[in-house]
C-alpha cells in the first residue's frame, strides 16, 4: 500500500522558516560537495602514486623523486595521513578535509539559517581547496606525467 505524506517544519522551532532550513540544507550539499573534492583528490594521488612507485620501481631519478614529492606535499594538506590511532589528533593538526566536515556538522547542527560565519568559513576552506586543487591540476598537467599516463595506460 502506498500513502502520500507532507514533510513539514517541527512546530517547536520559533523563528525558524522553511527557507531558512532550505538554505541550511543548501549550504551544507555545497560543503559536502568541497568534502568529496578533497577526498577524491586524495585517492587520485593515492592511485597516482603507486602507479608511479610500481613502474619505477628502483629507477627513482631526482625528477621522479620530486614528482612524488610534489603530490604527497598535495596530499598532506588536504588529509592528515599522520593520524593512526584514535590519540593521533591530539598530535596532528587536522587538515583540510576534516575542517569541511568540522563546518558541515555544526552547519547540519539543529534547523537554522546558516550563520554569516559559516558562509565566512566555508568561503576561506572553497579558496584553499581550489589552490589545492589547482596545484594537483598543475602536476598532472606536466609533461612527464601526461607522458607517463599515456604510456602507462597501454
Amino acid at each position: 500500500m502506498t500513502k502520500g505524506f507532507e514533510i513539514r517544519l517541527d512546530p517547536r522551532l520559533k523563528g525558524v522558516s522553511a527557507a531558512d532550513v532550505t538554505e541550511q540544507f543548501q549550504l551544507a550539499m555545497a560543503i559536502r560537495n568541497s568534502v568529496d573534492q578533497a577526498n577524491q583528490a586524495v585517492i587520485e594521488i593515492r592511485r597516482l602514486k603507486a602507479r608511479l612507485s610500481s613502474a619505477l620501481s628502483g629507477h627513482v631519478t631526482a625528477a621522479n623523486k620530486e614528482l612524488l614529492a610534489r603530490l604527497t606535499k598535495i596530499e598532506e594538506e588536504l588529509y592528515q595521513v599522520r593520524n593512526q590511532s584514535g590519540q593521533d589528533p591530539l598530535n596532528f593538526p587536522i587538515k583540510l578535509n576534516n575542517r569541511l566536515a568540522a563546518l558541515e556538522r555544526s552547519v547540519e547542527t539543529g534547523d537554522a539559517k546558516p550563520t554569516a560565519g559559516a558562509y565566512q568559513v566555508f568561503k576561506e576552506l572553497s579558496g584553499e581547496l581550489t589552490l589545492r586543487l589547482q596545484e594537483l591540476q598543475a602536476v598532472m598537467a606536466q609533461r612527464e606525467i601526461k607522458s607517463f599516463l599515456h604510456n602507462s595506460q597501454q
